[in-house]
């Protein structure tokens, strides 16, 4: 167990001697030191290797494992200066259980339709490793069913699984059907989550698509699925199994067509199948008529496809239904719609009329086109009647269309591209899925959200591609992971964290680096967004394209910070015109690139926090913060962990400080509308770093040499360590925040870029190439060890996060691998836990997924992890518990499942027997016999006590908070 120590309030870096200098912060020459014995060597235990396990959760173990990320070096010293040689022996963790990773949470939303409950009580959302449950009267989650998607072994992109489709059971509607592109079918049983460790498994290649229908076999309604398979890269199958035929692994083939497959639609009990394939479609119809189907086998269709004007994206099936003489039941029509890459709508009426072999056949096949959108259409459904068709895509706009008169209905400003519309069984609702992994219900009647879902906005690595990749545009989408997520949290409010995303995950794509001009505030323990705001420059609504067909390029966010007290935030956003954009300001020799970084712009902006709603107020935007010949990057901010001040690192060499003051006019304060004093942030010190060259035994770089750093505050802010420097060799400045002196310069701790720094207690934590552990009091490394041989995407995920309460730092890096240049989908990451007092790591955990952000618990000694599915880890220690999102199953406040499922009642709604009215009657009689109806006063500190009593992740359990909560409403008043 690792033993928790109280972090120091003041180090001894901090004190002050007479003359103002830090008693152990002084310039001074290093002496050499005495060579560790081989005795004096910390032991290191054998390493074994701990694995996730198939469904991306974490294995609980406590055998010693061995890191994928670091060569450990023993650490020697010749004249002052710290030297790395190479170890061979390698870096694995002691035998211990002190620290533990939940199982992931979260996760991103398929491009797969949600699902309806019959009675719409609920919403079924498809993610990438769980189907979740909603209730669509309070959007809380009542189920997560986790399934084992994940393979560790399936390296290569190509191969790996994932999600396909869904569908509700048209025979047992509290079952659920889930296809998995490897051959996996799970029946599960949504209403109480059983099935997920028992999947069906077929063989095929690849699973492209799957529908299910309730087929007539043996006078019996049983579910039969129809399963688009893929043959050769340009050619799939249709086949239908039923639960016999999925146990024996062998299904009945209907159809096999050449072309290349999209999109498996069916309807009316199985009686129509429509498959799209690009330019193509194929329209089947059970041949069966009159005949009793007794067993899959029986199923024949007769196909017919025809063209259409473009490449087909998604598809819509409205069939009309007749009763036959005999009873039986048969298609009298059949509506088709279709949605193109192009954004063209085209609407088959009457289809079966006007195929071929059809006996009022009327000649080739005419639709009625309708076009609004600009791109591609990305869903598109019928009305419950028919009189109208919804349609949505990358317009951000819920288009109704009306059929008889031709006239459109918009829905605008939604906040992302419209992926997915589903209409409720009823007609009363409009589920949609957008692209920035939300969903929402819509009344028909009101056009009003009445459930929002909402997760992790970040951006991921999809495992389908988009559907405007179908075309060929002069823009290509980003399909790998080039840049860390900025994150931080709130110090005032621990269950929430801050995270830099876009308008969408296609519209955060598009430029060589990802657009992220909002910050999402993310609730921990209720998981869910609970708003966004625009820090930079944003047009998510607005005609967002050049004339040349281009997307316009937003900014992005690269540093933020909170004070100390949350009541400020720094954020750093760039902007840079794309070089396709800059022919017409070409001059004399300069490139596009030189005039493109020329044009750059660079803001520092500082934002006020409203205490009520947690809204973000520019109060400050300092442009060009650091400024030579042209705006400098800034390459870290750091807050004072005492003061409301904040400091910033430039390429210019500069540390500048920030400081509010209140804002003057006429030489008199200003004030804001309900009198309070408005303040306004400037510079308030600059301290020019010594350039390289200055250094002893330094050679001299040329200017234009790129250069990293890092900022790291003392716990007390007395001190500041400023990291900066080129590759061949970076130093540690250390600043008095007081004075602004430099107190000591410090060579030798890096090697390569600067990754993070971070300072706890008397340790300064570097992270370059190396990871390095120095004790500032006693001038000398604690322990030291390098990062293996990388990829440079790789070596821009790498994170650096420091937990003061618990002395420990994390390092997470994507796992080295020679072969991946990029990160795209399959990679994985390894996440490293140390003490500052240990050389020993306390946790290696290997993830299947991209880390692609760390942070430390607020008022907690763990970490939280985000990855390239939009799931949050909590890496806690044994002792505490994380405080994240429960299903109302797993807390025992769901109801039972015979409410979740459709049964019938003996009697209707709105309708009581006289003996439930008696014994109604009779409750009441008694509750008045007790004491008076009264309605409760809670004092508002009352609840503040309850729910302030500790972090979110150390909090007690929701049962005993519910208790507490209901014994303040519940108190009787007192009798006189």
């Amino acid at each position: 167990m690792v033993e928790l120590r109280t972090p120091r309030k003041t180090s001894k870096a901090s004190k002050m001697d007479a003359n103002g200098e830090t008693a152990s912060l002084k310039k001074r020459k290093r002496e050499p030191k005495e060579e560790t014995t081989a005795s004096q060597k910390r032991q290191r235990s054998k390493p074994k290797t701990q694995p996730a396990a198939a469904n991306g959760n974490v294995d609980d173990t406590t055998d010693s494992q061995e890191s994928t990320l670091f060569e450990n070096k023993d650490l020697q010293t010749a004249n002052g200066d710290l030297e790395l040689t190479d170890a061979s022996n390698t870096l694995t963790t002691r035998n211990t259980s002190a620290w533990k990773v939940s199982n992931p949470m979260g996760g991103r939303m398929l491009d797969i339709d949600p699902i309806f409950s019959l009675d719409e009580r609920y919403l079924l959302i498809t993610y990438n490793t769980s189907i979740q449950v909603y209730s669509t009267e309070d959007s809380l989650l009542v189920r997560r069913i986790s399934l084992p998607i994940t393979k560790l072994d399936s390296g290569a992109e190509l191969s790996s699984p994932h999600i396909v489709a869904s569908a509700l059971s048209a025979s047992a509607p509290e079952f659920l059907w889930v296809a998995c592109s490897d051959g996996r079918i799970w029946h599960l049983n949504w209403a109480t989550g059983e099935g997920a460790e028992t999947p069906f498994t077929i063989d095929v290649k690849k699973v492209l698509d799957m529908t299910v229908e309730s087929v007539d076999i043996r006078d019996k309604q049983e579910d039969v699925l129809f399963i688009l398979q893929k043959l050769t890269k340009s050619s799939a199958q249709i086949v239908a199994y039923d639960l016999k035929a999925l146990r024996k692994k062998t299904g009945k083939l209907i159809h096999t067509y050449d072309e290349n497959p999209q999109l498996l639609r069916s309807a009316a009990g199985g009686r129509l199948i429509v498959a799209a394939a690009k330019e193509t479609l194929h329209i089947g119809t059970l041949k069966s008529k009159g005949k009793t189907v007794k067993a899959v086998d029986d199923l024949e269709y007769a196909f017919h496809s025809f063209g259409v004007p473009d490449l087909v994206t998604c598809l819509d099936i409205r069939p009309t239904l007749q009763t036959t003489k005999k009873g039986g039941i048969e298609i009298q029509f059949v509506d088709l719609v279709i949605g193109c890459a192009r954004g063209a709508i085209y609407v088959y009426g009457d289809l079966l009329s006007k195929l071929p072999g059809s006996a009022t056949k009327g000649g080739p096949i005419q639709p009625r086109k309708l076009h609004w959108h600009r791109r591609a259409v990305h869903s598109v459904k019928w009305s419950e009647d028919g009189n109208y068709l919804i349609s949505g895509g990358a317009e951000t706009v819920l288009v109704l269309w009306q059929l008889d008169t031709g006239k459109r209905e918009f829905l605008p400003h939604l906040s992302a591209t419209i992926e997915n519309i589903v209409v409720s069984p009823k007609g009363s609702s409009y589920a949609l899925h957008l692209d920035d992994n939300s969903a929402m219900v819509l009344s028909t009647a009101e056009m009003k959200p009445t459930t929002y879902v909402s997760g992790i906005q970040s951006l991921v690595l999809s495992d389908k591609p988009s559907k405007e990749s179908l075309v060929r545009r002069v823009w290509r989408s980003v399909d790998e992971i080039s840049t860390p997520l900025i994150t931080t949290s709130n110090p005032t409010n621990p269950s929430q964290i801050f995270l830099c995303v876009g308008n969408g995950q296609q519209a955060s794509s598009t430029g060589n680096a990802p657009s992220t001009p909002l910050i999402q505030v993310f609730d921990v323990s209720s998981f869910q967004g609970v708003s966004k705001h625009p820090i930079a420059r944003t047009n998510p609504t607005d005609t967002n394209m050049t004339s040349q067909g281009a997307p316009i390029i937003e900014p992005r966010v690269t540093k933020m910070a909170f004070s100390h007290d949350g009541k400020w935030l720094a954020s750093v956003d760039e902007w840079q015109p794309p070089e396709r954009d800059l022919e017409p300001l070409l001059t004399g020799s300069k490139t596009p690139c030189e005039v493109s970084r020329e044009r750059r712009e660079i803001y520092l902006k500082f934002w006020e926090i409203e205490a009520e709603d947690n809204s973000l107020q520019l109060v400050s935007r300092i442009n060009e913060a650091h400024f030579t010949t042209e705006s400098e990057t800034i390459l870290d901010v750091a807050s004072d962990p005492i003061s409301s001040r904040f400091a910033s690192l430039g390429t210019d060499g500069v540390v500048r400080f920030w400081s509010p003051k209140l804002r003057r006019k006429d030489g008199l304060a200003s004030t804001g509308p309900e009198g309070q004093q408005l303040r306004t942030w400037s510079c308030s010190r600059a301290v020019e770093l010594p350039a390289y060259g200055q250094l002893e035994e330094a050679v001299e770089v040329s200017p234009k040499t790129p250069r990293s750093g890092a900022l790291a505050f003392s716990e007390d802010g007395s001190v500041l360590f400023a990291a900066y420097g080129p590759s061949s060799g970076a130093v540690v400045v250390v600043i008095d925040t007081a004075t602004g002196a430099i107190r000591d310069t410090i060579p030798d701790l890096s090697r390569g870029d600067i990754r993070g720094v971070e300072a706890v207690s008397s340790s300064l934590i570097i992270l370059s190439e190396d990871l390095t552990v120095y004790d500032i009091v006693s001038d000398e490394v604690q322990y030291s060890f390098a990062l293996k041989e990388t990829s440079e995407a790789a070596k821009q995920m790498t994170h650096l996060a420091v937990n003061r309460e618990s002395r420990s730092f994390a390092v997470a890096a994507p796992i080295p691998n020679s072969s991946q240049e990029k990160l795209k989908k399959g990679a994985k990451s390894e996440l490293v836990v140390f003490s500052v007092d240990e050389e020993v790591p306390q946790l290696i955990q290997m993830f299947p997924q991209v880390i692609t952000a760390v942070l430390p618990a607020t008022n907690s000694a763990g970490f939280v992890a985000v990855d390239s599915a939009a799931q949050i880890w909590s890496i806690t220690e044994s002792g505490e518990q994380a405080q994240m999102l429960q299903p109302l199953a797993d807390l025992n406040m769901e109801e039972s499942a015979s409410a979740v499922a459709p049964v019938d009642h003996a009697v209707e709604d709105g309708e009581a027997s006289d003996e439930e009215m008696q014994d109604a009657d009779a409750d009441v009689g008694m509750e008045d016999d007790d004491y008076d109806v009264h309605q409760a006063v809670v004092a508002p500190q009352k609840l503040a006590e309850i729910f302030n009593a500790a972090p979110a992740f150390a909090m007690a359990p929701i049962e005993d908070i519910f208790n507490q909560v209901a014994s303040l409403f519940s108190t009787r008043p007192s009798t006189i």
